[in-house]
């Protein structure tokens, strides 16, 4: 199990010394630091904790100049740690640092008054009645306040015991996507290149490809040390330092994100997020408004586009548009900041980190359900979603997808409704189809294909699954319902006397044009097709039949041509039928078409050996 603690509050409230107290580890690594008597940069200490397999406090700072760098150590916390000064009490970056942990919903906390050695006791209880009054309503689950002294050790070790007590690590699966945001990068002398940081979620092992986006700069895990241990693997919720070989440290820093070398993690230009104001918020969010995008460990640019305008205290729907790119997934929680004068005005999750340009905004999407959500998701991609990327898009594992609404068509998740509304579709083309010419035996493979638009590669999944239900009939590239006999519009009659026609006409056949002056009929090519269909009569030409007797007559003639293996004249054959050469080669094509006579690598006409016959 592995638990993070982070701090928050206004500077010089003792937070670093109080991490100080609880893990016997100094805080302030930087010179610059130790000179100016500040927090500038994020630190980390392990923390023992008996019954927790791996503990450990990152120290923010608390001067509003550093927010940014606070906001990168608060993401992927399990337990916040609010610190307020017995004597100052609330400050402003109390408050600002409380809204940041409100907005990341970081799921427990624990109000620390510091310094209760240097104040009057009844000056503390204000102070405490203060702060339990502003958290009484908080979405982050705080306990009741502790008081202590980092310097007399008063209410170190209850703390300490209340951490323990509290110390429940967000659930994170280690068959997850791998993400880790980089906090820390530097190099190190017989490692390499290391960064730093808080690994959200999936594993990252000794030997493993890895990227580094954005930027796509590849690399692979040479060591790993996790909670001040060095470890074959790193599960999900430890805080990590990871050693490169392959990446410059040069190309790397805070804002980046360590993941997985084959994971779906495109950068992101532009998301779709639920944005909520704080109250206090100087102005409402209308289009265009540039504000600063506190995600992760990164801090990037963006134009905000509400789908209504958000007033301070409320909450709406809006895409935005990043200047810098971002690795996001669905449900990340961020933190929005102003762009001048810089302060938190909000934050919110994201519901689509990757939507399409003109996409629809169906309610299912704001769900915090991801069953539910995931319909929105699909309803908004007529072309569904790649299974490789839901997963990044939905904002849960693979394993923890379950398709209510969606069904897998190859290697593409769609939308349920949508993906049956193509199989009424389909069906109705072919009906139509039928209805149009009755007498064809179906539609085009392709022309059918063509007919669903954008989502032809869907066709032959229906089609498939169709025909497996003996719903669809599919031969020669034809489609048609099973239930579909052709028909003449004549009925059978039409189709016995074009027959007798053809049959009288002997082995040169008629044309179409000589039917439709021998025979009255009401559909003559749906009646010629039908007894093609049927085997009664066949095409040597495009527009001249024979009968099936006349066919049966010249493929004897041509194989008694033959024999022997000799090529086969046309001389031969009229003289054996007794036709004109006009007539003798339409016939020949046609064997060769039927594969009883094929052309050797002279071109000289043969039988196809009896055992390779069609017919």
């Amino acid at each position: 199990m592995c638990v993070i603690i982070g701090t928050a509050g206004h500077i010089d409230h003792g937070k670093s010394a109080l991490v100080t107290a609880l893990t016997g580890k100094a805080m302030d690594r930087l010179s610059e630091e130790r000179r100016r008597g500040i927090t500038i940069d994020l630190n980390f200490a392990p923390l023992e904790l008996d019954g927790v397999v791996a503990a450990g406090i990152v120290d923010v700072p608390g001067h509003e100049d550093f927010v940014r760098t606070m906001v990168a150590g608060a993401s992927g916390i399990d337990l916040v740690l609010l610190v307020v000064d017995a004597v100052e009490g609330i400050r402003p970056q109390t408050l600002e640092h409380l809204a940041i942990v409100e907005q990341l919903r970081i799921p427990r906390g624990i109000p620390v008054i510091t310094k209760v050695d240097l104040a009057d006791p009844d000056w503390v209880d204000l102070v405490e009645a203060d702060l339990a009054e502003r958290l009484g309503n908080s979405p982050v689950a705080f306990g009741p306040v502790a008081r202590i002294s980092s310097v007399t050790g008063v209410g170190v070790g209850e703390l300490r015991e209340r951490i323990r007590r509290s110390a429940e690590p967000t659930i994170r699966r280690s068959d997850d996507l791998t993400r880790l945001p980089i906090d820390r990068a530097f190099a190190l002398a017989g490692v390499g290149t290391v960064v730093t940081g808080t690994l959200w979620s999936g594993t990252v092992s000794v030997g493993d490809a890895v990227r580094i986006e954005p930027g796509g700069f590849q690399g692979r895990v040479r060591s790993i040390e996790s909670h001040g241990r060095s470890v074959a693997l790193a599960a999900p919720g430890s805080r990590t330092a990871v050693g490169l070989a392959g990446v410059e440290v040069s190309s790397i820093g805070r804002g980046l994100t360590l993941v997985g070398a084959e994971d779906d993690w495109p950068e992101a230009r532009s998301f779709d997020a639920v944005v909520t104001l704080l109250p206090e918020a100087p102005r409402p969010l209308t289009d265009r408004i540039r504000v600063r995008v506190h995600h992760g460990t990164a801090e990037v640019m963006a134009r905000v586009y509400p789908r209504e305008t958000i007033r301070p205290g409320g909450s709406g729907l809006a895409r935005l548009v990043l200047e810098t790119p971002l690795v996001v997934r669905g449900a990340d929680r961020l933190v929005l900041r102003s762009y001048s004068p810089v302060a938190t005005i909000g934050g919110g999750w994201i519901v689509d980190p990757d939507p399409p340009r003109k996409a629809a905004w169906p309610s299912a999407l704001i769900s915090p359900d991801p069953a539910v959500r995931l319909g929105g998701l699909l309803e908004r991609r007529s072309q569904g979603i790649p299974r490789r990327s839901l997963p990044r898009i939905l904002g849960i594992p693979a394993a923890a997808i379950h398709e209510n609404s969606a069904v897998a068509v190859g290697d593409r998740f769609m939308h349920r409704p949508a993906f049956e509304a193509l199989r009424s579709g389909l069906l109705g083309r072919l009906e139509a189809w039928h209805r149009q010419s009755p007498a064809s035996p179906g539609l085009s493979l392709e022309t059918l294909r063509a007919s669903l638009g954008p989502h032809a590669w869907l066709a032959d999944e229906w089609l498939a699954r169709l025909s497996a239900q003996g719903t669809v009939t599919i031969a020669d590239g034809l489609a048609a319902l099973a239930t579909h006999r052709p028909s003449s519009g004549g009925g059978d009659e039409e189709v016995q006397a074009l027959v007798a026609r053809i049959e009288e006409a002997g082995l040169e056949g008629l044309t179409v044009a000589q039917l439709a002056g021998l025979v009255r009929v009401k559909d003559l090519r749906g009646a010629l097709r039908i007894g093609v269909d049927r085997g009664l009569v066949d095409a040597v030409e495009k527009d001249r039949y024979l009968a099936a007797p006349a066919l049966a007559k010249a493929a004897e003639a041509i194989r008694a041509a033959g024999q022997g293996n000799v090529e086969i004249q046309p001389a031969a054959i009229r003289d054996r039928i007794g036709l004109s050469r006009k007539h003798v080669i339409p016939l020949l094509e046609w064997a060769d078409r039927k594969g009883i006579t094929w052309r050797d690598r002279e071109g000289r006409r043969r039988l196809v050996p009896s055992g390779d016959r069609a017919i």
